[in-house]
């Protein structure tokens, strides 16, 4: 590769105070352009013949110097073009040294992004909840600074707005975690379209998602709320507002509210996400099963899930739309259907104390599944995980709930417990203690029991009822 770098100034580019710019002109492999350095210096100290600064003059050593620092500078770029086997380019040059000097005229990020998406939008297959992600990451990077280029995001820049996200907006360590994402991933596109120099990720490192422990329906409740369904209960729920033209406008919500219940009911008996219950028309069904390709998965790669059809799901279905569709109504946007989601676990007939998501009703399909023995491997299957890692998540909740409840064994193992919680059981035939227990240990009513001294069978009543007399047992020698 042939290259020249040498000092040059544009004498017809003078400003009011007589001064004219200090310039390189670089030619690589007979192209040659322009460096502007910054500099300036008055126009009589320059020698037009020779190209260089006039000896003698005030200040000619600093000048002189700074000159030949920049053209090292612009070596080493051309340099490194060499170490990665690159062709160097004069324009390539250029935008790196005025990229390396801050002189570059820095472009919007914002623009970049949104013109970036649109080709992403004609030329890949990008969901629809992808681009409403997107779309809600710029809208917070913009509430956070109005005006953003391609050069303001550096490494001190990304802690401010991260920090940002954490303690001021009080979001959680997720929320923060896919900002960085969104902003990695175009700061990348930025990077390797060589726009931006250095990369800004280069020595900020986003991490991993944080793990969380997602609240569930245990299968107490999900019964119950499938029987509020049933009830239709929620459906003669109204609410009073203020109107123009009445003091007071009373609405029914509740048949909202029976809507959302009914497709949430759906993806606790499926597992399905909020996608793929948005789409699920008629067509999926396949006699007894759910037939359908998940939406969330890379191209090529999304899997088929087939998930069988039992009575409580099949009542929820309906198949007489002439739309085709499952739900009549369109199902609601994530972030909306939280919102009725919250409100439905808060009414007085549901009492519900978790924050119930959409997405909660995918763990619960999980984890009630395992607990009623259902195989892991059916579970991961049904689920459309790819590793069966991912479904083991679930399995240590489900062992930790096994171990819990077998801790009780524990207690009433105790010789001695506390008088202020403990529970006596006596025999009405010897008077003698027969047990003696937790008050929270055994979650029955009646306990049967037989005692060791009289051989006298009996119920006891956990209540505080007086003992019930069976029958007493023949004496054996």
């Amino acid at each position: 590769m042939r290259y020249t770098i040498n000092f040059d100034c544009k004498t017809h580019h003078i400003s009011k105070d007589k001064k004219i710019p200090i310039l390189l002109r670089v030619s690589i492999n007979g192209v040659h352009d322009y460096l502007n350095t910054g500099k300036r210096i008055k126009e009589i100290h320059y020698d037009k013949e020779n190209k260089s600064v006039k000896s003698g003059i005030s200040g000619f050593s600093t000048i002189t110097s700074f000159i030949d620092r920049q053209k090292v500078r612009v070596e080493n770029i051309i340099s490194d073009f060499e170490k990665k086997d690159e062709v160097a380019t004069i324009s390539k040059v250029k935008e790196i040294y005025e990229q390396e000097t801050g002189k570059v005229k820095s472009d919007c990020f914002y623009n970049y992004v949104e013109e970036t998406i649109k080709w992403e939008q004609a030329n890949t297959e990008i969901s629809e909840n992808t681009l409403v992600h997107y779309g809600t990451h710029l809208k917070k990077l913009k509430e956070y600074r109005n005006k953003l280029t391609i050069h303001d995001i550096n490494k001190a820049f990304l802690e401010k707005y991260k920090s940002h996200i954490l303690d001021t907006l009080g979001q959680a360590n997720n929320t923060a975690y896919h900002a960085m994402c969104f902003l990695r991933k175009y700061t990348k596109k930025l990077f390797d379209d060589g726009k931006i120099k250095p990369y800004p990720f280069a020595k900020f490192q986003v991490g991993s998602p944080f793990e969380v422990e997602r609240d569930y329906l245990e299968p107490e409740e999900l019964t119950k709320l499938h029987d509020i369904y049933d009830s239709l209960e929620l459906t003669k729920i109204t609410r009073t507002a203020k109107s123009k033209y009445t003091k007071y406008k009373e609405f029914n919500v509740g048949e909202k509210y029976q809507e959302i219940l009914r497709y949430f009911l759906v993806a606790c008996y499926t597992g399905l996400r909020h996608s793929d219950i948005k789409t699920l028309r008629r067509e999926h069904i396949k006699g007894r099963f759910i037939v359908k390709e998940m939406v969330k998965g890379r191209e090529g790669r999304r899997k088929t899930v087939r998930i069988p059809i039992r009575k409580r799901l099949f009542s929820l279905l309906d198949m007489s739309n002439p739309t085709g569709k499952i739900f009549e109504n369109p199902v609601m946007e994530d972030a909306q259907t939280n919102k009725y989601l919250k409100t439905i676990m808060a009414l007085p007939a549901v009492k519900i104390e978790k924050h119930i998501t959409f997405h909660c009703a995918r763990h619960s399909f999980a984890i009630i599944s395992l607990l009623l023995g259902i195989k892991i491997e059916v579970v991961s299957d049904i689920l459309g995980h790819s590793e069966l890692t991912t479904t083991q998540r679930y399995a240590r909740v489900v062992d930790m709930l096994r171990e819990q409840e077998m801790n009780k064994w524990d207690k009433m193992a105790k010789e001695e417990f506390n008088s202020d919680n403990s529970h006596a059981i006596i025999c009405p035939g010897c008077e003698n203690i027969v047990l003696r227990l937790e008050k929270s240990v055994i979650a029955l009513n009646k306990i049967p029991l037989i005692c060791p001294y009289c051989s006298t069978s009996f119920s006891h009543n956990l209540k505080g009822i007086v003992p019930e007399l069976s029958t007493k047992l023949p004496e054996y020698s």
